[in-house]
């Protein structure tokens, strides 16, 4: 007896060894777990911890480009129809453009969009002459019409629905031509009741060029004081005509406009 339970003991001790052996290799082979975020790990050194998702890079929006040169035989050609804000100090059959008209910079060798072809502008003309004259401006045949008109309708308190039926006349002539027509808003006025006409006349040209399909070059906006109205400082002399500052305002949002369909730039 004593020998059998010598023996049992020692079996038993056997398999105890066995287990615990065992239990050794399953810790030994398991995976380790990093330590949560903030401890430290055995031997005093942080453990690495491994990001779930990735953070997306921020979108960054590009600039607006600048405008670039256009070379002087790309641009389309563009004739000029109107008062003597178009006419300035320039002799229309001399193709030679003074700095008082409003499209001086419009045509600009460096700057400039479009490619001088002449202009048909005489001082104290309304849209009723413009009117009459758009076969004379749509010959010989342009890439592009460019009328700025309305200034001498205002001070003859013309009513915006007149105006918008004579500009609507050069609009039928010029798709008879298959010439694009880009019209021009009016400029302020200094007297209150000729800009409140001003602004009168605006709105109906916007309203009938958008059910048109014509391009509206907003020539106005930047000569006008958006608080007081009328002109802003320093951009008229006589409440009727631009300065040459205010000529190259209006050449540079023309130019804006016209870069942003495809005739233009």
């Amino acid at each position: 007896m004593g020998s059998a339970a010598a023996w049992g003991w020692r079996a038993l001790a056997v398999i105890a060894a066995v287990i615990i052996l065992l239990a050794l290799s399953l810790a030994i082979a398991a995976p380790r777990t990093a330590a949560p975020s903030g401890l430290t790990a055995p031997g005093g050194q942080p453990e690495p911890t491994v990001a779930t998702e990735s953070i997306p890079a921020p979108v960054i929006e590009a600039d607006e480009a600048e405008p670039v040169f256009i070379p002087l035989e790309q641009r389309p050609v563009a004739r000029f129809l109107g008062d003597s804000i178009t006419r300035g100090m320039t002799e229309p059959s001399s193709g030679v453009v003074g700095e008082h008209s409003w499209f001086y910079g419009l045509i600009d060798d460096t700057e400039g969009v479009v490619r001088y072809g002449g202009s048909v502008a005489e001082n104290g003309m309304s849209t009723a002459w413009m009117a009459g004259q758009v076969w004379t401006a749509l010959y010989p045949t342009p890439d592009i019409l460019i009328v700025h008109g309305g200034t001498n309708d205002v001070s003859g308190e013309i009513t915006p629905p007149v105006v918008v039926d004579n500009l609507e006349r050069i609009r039928v002539a010029a798709v008879s031509a298959g010439v694009p027509l880009a019209v021009c808003t009016v400029p302020p006025r200094a007297d209150p009741a000729a800009d409140a006409r001003a602004l009168a006349v605006n709105d109906a040209i916007r309203a009938w060029a958008s059910a048109n399909d014509v391009i509206v070059l907003d020539t106005a906006a930047p000569l006008r004081d958006p608080v007081l109205g009328g002109w802003l400082p320093g951009y008229t002399t006589d409440g009727l005509h631009p300065t040459p500052e205010a000529a190259a305002l209006m050449s540079e949002a023309a130019a804006k406009a016209l870069r942003a369909i495809p005739l233009g730039v």
